[in-house]
């Protein structure tokens, strides 16, 4: 409609700079455009609106670079989305949103499904049904521990800030010292240090069992997108670089190494397109203001 045609299309670039200048998401008052891959004047094929941060527009985001289609990101800065109106026009007054999805007008609304959606549409999704029904227990299994259930990209199942602190005791120290997430009770008493090794080791053998580089089949599903951004973070200088020697996983550091060497998403993280990070205190907790990265510089 008309009220979508009237945002500004904007430079990433210009956008990261204000970002940068007015440095808390609270307080971010952008409300425009950014055109991704559509140098070759090429249409956009998909528009998705998200705030500008990584979190859950994150794995989105991957998948149309992945498949390296032409795409919209409208980014709506905090101040906006709280006074504009903006939320109650969204289908379920949250973000992301995948504008006009059918070519009817319609948005579609939350993240699992717009994935999924978007994975189906670019082939990112699996080759079979099989493959399709693994993909999605392993997306599955990926959201509720790395995600937390959709809560915190830092929480109970799966935390950054934990595996900086390693054991208070120092008794568990890598992926050996903790049981299988197969054989751990829902209601359990690990720390979240453990929790979080036992994640990380069942994606580990994951990878050791297929021995094709990849989750499922031979190459890389909407769930490889998912795990590549959450170690990617995880491998940042301020984390744990050295997390695949010191937790002993070789697989999922050559998964990392090997994924962001892949030039289409090179491309995309070395590029002001990429929304930047934001800070969290030691505890996990989001400060919601921006810091710089791996191919992210402050701008």
């Amino acid at each position: 409609g008309s009220k979508m045609s009237s945002i500004p299309i904007l430079p990433a670039e210009d956008i990261t700079r204000s970002l940068y200048e007015t440095r808390d998401l609270y307080e971010t008052d952008v409300h425009a455009i950014i055109r991704c891959r559509c140098d070759d004047g090429d249409d956009p094929l998909f528009r998705l609106s998200y705030m500008p941060i990584r979190n859950r527009g994150e794995i989105i985001r991957l998948i149309l670079e992945e498949a390296q289609v032409p795409y919209e990101v409208e980014v709506i800065g905090f101040l906006p989305w709280k006074n504009n109106g903006l939320k109650a026009l969204t289908p379920h007054g949250k973000l992301p949103v995948l504008r006009n999805y059918d070519d009817k007008g319609n948005d579609l609304g939350q993240e699992g499904a717009i994935t999924r959606f978007l994975a189906s549409k670019c082939g990112l999704a699996g080759k079979t049904e099989e493959e399709r029904a693994e993909v999605d227990a392993l997306y599955s299994i990926w959201f509720a521990t790395f995600r937390n259930n959709g809560l915190s990209h830092d929480g109970e199942h799966f935390s950054v800030a934990a595996l900086k602190q390693g054991d208070d005791n120092g008794d568990v120290k890598t992926i050996q010292d903790v049981i299988r997430y197969q054989e751990m009770f829902r209601v359990n008493s690990f720390s979240r240090f453990e929790r979080s090794l036992t994640v990380l080791r069942f994606f580990e053998e994951r990878l050791e069992d297929q021995s094709t580089g990849f989750l499922v089949g031979d190459s890389p599903t909407y769930v490889d997108l998912g795990l590549f951004y959450i170690l990617f973070e995880l491998a940042e200088e301020d984390n744990v670089p050295d997390f695949a020697s010191r937790f002993k996983l070789p697989k999922l550091g050559a998964f990392l190494q090997n994924m962001q060497e892949r030039p289409h998403l090179l491309d995309y993280l070395k590029n002001a397109r990429r929304m930047p990070r934001y800070q969290r205190d030691s505890s996990g907790k989001s400060l919601y203001t921006f810091v710089a990265g791996k191919y992210s510089p402050e701008y």
